[in-house]
């Protein structure tokens, strides 16, 4: 056995294990003991970063990050409202190592509301531990990717918002990412499981960062009891005028990026944005009053409403919102012409609240074959979820869109609505008929719920339900919308141009080649992108295109042409 493999955890010899020696001059020693005691002088003299373009370097601290970590370093509950890209976590992670490296057998939990979250955490802990220089650090006995435990005894772990986080397991620092947005039905049991791990010791730890997410969640309630002075915690504010070279182009760049002025003041300048605030603005009610119309042609009653025809040169999306089909809610289908993203128009709207949600599975696949088969993304919560795998599975429809996020949804077709989803939706759907000012409504009805539709004291977006209005076809637009964020317009479309902010400006039709019944969808559940190009005219229209009548197809499935009758 070699001199390497028994002083190196694996052979890394950045990972020091328990027998490891290194040699301590007096002028090291002296350093050691500065930073045991001293969490700046740990941090600025031994936290290495990677920097891009210089390397290998330490951290400068800016000014608000030492102020909370001397709070962190002298206080046991420590609540900070963090501006994004304040480096929150960069604050966690020095406070962990330096807790774990210069205490023995001490127990340190990062704990995250989604499990990525958590390891993306941990996973820096792991780097500046091998960053820093093997003297300063214990050695390693254990090294996972989820937790560590170094020769000292000490201990680093992570856990997640789930209401049986940490249950029975008791620790000395507790760190708490993003509590405002750990989902309402779960957070009273996590707080129950996790709090008596600390408030069984005297000197255990709490310390919390967090973006706010309005005003109905545990993280408001103690944070402004900690502003207040009411429940024995420290609170600090980090906005983003703290951090050093963001100026107001800046601030205007990101509000543009974002989609609202709202969303920034929520998510760089920290405030609580209260219940009642409204998609609407008078100026944006104005507008889009002014776009709507009848409808070119009314079908099952009045519940399908046909501004245009669908023409193959155009392209489409489509966002769908399913319900129980018991008289509250309704079943919606918003088709969206997104031809030209500088004038998104509302061509279509299908709405019924009576349907079941196995023969809405039919109607919905002729209205997307009517709209030559484009991208649709369907909340799959509850019923919805059925639906999503009749249509795949029963129907062969293919261009199913998906989204995730960081949540894992592997053979999950469409999207799973909760409180970050609906979120980024609402944020993106304002960015379009706000900043972009190109959505083009023609359905009344839309309007109406859009007028009601606010947000909630919990933080999320929905109905007022006192006014007796819906918000199905609202959510129908939101998903439709959603298909044009950065973060899937690019699998089912090419971009061709984009603005400053990310956002695409232009968008063309993506040639995957095949047709479309030859499309393939791989174990993950991701589908495999659609081109409207290669269906055919008879497949999309009915044999009758040139009667320029596109309703034909549909009427041929047995739809009934009509007056449209008085419904919600």
């Amino acid at each position: 056995m070699t001199e390497k493999s028994t002083k190196y955890y694996l052979g890394n010899e950045n990972l020091p294990n328990q027998h490891a020696t290194h040699e301590y001059t007096p002028e090291r020693v002296a350093q050691l003991k500065k930073a045991q005691k001293n969490l700046l002088y740990f941090a600025s003299n031994f936290f290495y970063i990677v920097n891009v373009d210089s390397g290998r370097e330490v951290i400068e601290l800016r000014n608000y990050q030492k102020r909370v970590m001397r709070l962190m370093r002298d206080n046991r509950f420590v609540i900070v409202m963090s501006s994004r890209q304040s480096g929150k976590t960069t604050m966690m992670t020095i406070y962990a190592l330096w807790v774990a490296c210069f205490n023995a057998d001490q127990k340190i939990v990062l704990v995250a509301n989604k499990e990525s979250t958590a390891k993306d955490i941990f996973g820096r802990v792991r780097l500046a531990y091998e960053e820093l220089p093997n003297w300063v650090k214990p050695g390693v006995i254990e090294y996972g990717k989820e937790s560590m435990v170094l020769a000292n005894g000490s201990r680093i772990g992570i856990s997640t918002t789930t209401g049986t986080a940490a249950r029975g397991m008791s620790c000395n620092v507790l760190i708490l990412d993003e509590l405002a947005f750990i989902e309402p039905y779960i957070v009273d049991e996590f707080w129950k499981s996790v709090y008596p791990t600390i408030s069984s010791s005297k000197k255990s730890k709490i310390f919390i960062a967090s973006t706010p997410n309005g005003t109905e969640n545990l993280f408001y309630k103690l944070y402004t009891g900690a502003v207040q002075d009411a429940n024995g915690w420290i609170a600090d504010k980090v906005t983003w005028e703290q951090v050093p070279g963001r100026d107001e182009k800046w601030k205007q760049d990101n509000i543009k990026l974002l989609g609202s002025k709202e969303a920034f003041d929520q998510e760089f300048g920290c405030e609580f944005i209260q219940a009642g605030d409204n998609m609407m603005d008078e100026n944006l009610l104005l507008r889009l009053q002014a776009s709507c119309r009848e409808p070119m042609h009314l079908l099952e009653e009045g519940r399908y409403k046909i501004w245009d025809e669908p023409a193959p040169e155009k392209l489409y999306v489509v966002g769908v919102d399913v319900s129980e089909g018991v008289g509250a809610a309704a079943s919606c289908v918003q088709v969206m012409d997104v031809t030209d993203l500088n004038n998104i128009q509302q061509v279509a709207c299908y709405h019924d609240d009576k349907i079941s949600p196995y023969d809405f599975v039919s109607k919905l696949d002729e209205i997307l074959k009517h709209w030559g088969q484009p991208p649709a993304l369907i909340e799959r919560n509850n019923c919805g979820g059925q639906v999503v795998d009749l249509l795949k599975n029963n129907f062969r429809y293919d261009n199913i869109v998906t989204y995730a996020g960081n949540i894992k949804t592997k053979g999950r077709l469409g999207i799973i609505s909760h409180t970050n989803t609906k979120y980024r939706g609402v944020v993106n759907m304002r960015y379009w008929l706000h900043e972009s000012k190109c959505v083009v409504v023609r359905d009344e009805k839309l309007l109406k719920e859009l007028k009601t539709f606010v947000r909630h004291n919990n933080g999320t977006w929905g109905h007022v339900k006192a006014t007796g209005v819906f918000d199905d076809r609202v959510i129908g637009l939101m998903w439709a919308v959603f298909i044009l964020n950065e973060d899937l317009v690019d699998t089912y479309y090419n971009v061709t141009a984009t603005g400053t902010n990310g956002k695409p400006i232009a968008i063309t039709g993506s040639d995957y080649s095949g047709e479309f019944a030859d499309l393939n969808v791989d174990d993950s559940g991701d589908a495999a992108p659609f081109v409207f190009n290669n269906i055919s005219m008879d497949t999309m229209f009915g044999e009758n295109l040139e009667d320029n009548q596109g309703v034909t197809y549909l009427r041929e499935q047995g739809w009934t042409s009509g007056p449209g009758a008085t419904y919600k």
